[in-house]
């Protein structure tokens, strides 16, 4: 009998595990060969198409394809100011820390159409990013399963 309850207890295991994996696995037919610098990339897909977005690194000048809803996080460690010249398109946030942690500056993606970011340093302009917003990330009704 005591057999027979460790042989179930392992049989129920295994196939918890087993539903557990496949309910985390992504589809790979879901797999994009885009530029990293595109929103397509920044984007981690699950089964649905539909996953966590990941930031739009930006640490030299570059021309960025993205959506609205993308984020755009300058890595720059000398990075002082950032600014938009359209606003429409882009909410800029500044680098800055308050004492305990250090936060990067970025933007927003709150628009579609075109914009620069436009990165400054203490010296002045350290480099400008051309950015193209077309279309907006997908999201996920709460509540539902990708």
């Amino acid at each position: 009998m005591r057999l027979v309850n460790r042989t179930l207890v392992l049989a129920t295991s295994v196939v918890a595990v087993g539903i557990l994996l496949t309910a985390c696995s992504s589809d790979s037919s879901n797999s994009s060969s885009a530029s990293p610098t595109s929103a397509e990339t920044a984007s981690e897909s699950g089964g649905s198409g539909v996953g966590v977005v990941a930031p739009i690194e930006v640490k030299e000048a570059a021309d960025v394809m993205a959506m609205v809803g993308n984020t755009l996080n300058v890595t720059t460690t000398n990075a002082t100011t950032i600014a938009t010249n359209n606003p429409a398109v882009l909410k800029v946030s500044q680098p800055g820390t308050d004492g305990s942690a250090t936060f990067n500056g970025g933007a927003v993606v709150v628009g579609e159409g075109d914009a620069t970011l436009t990165v400054f340093g203490r010296s002045g302009v350290l480099y400008v990013v051309n950015v193209t917003a077309e279309g907006r990330i997908p999201t996920i009704a709460p509540g539902t399963v990708g």
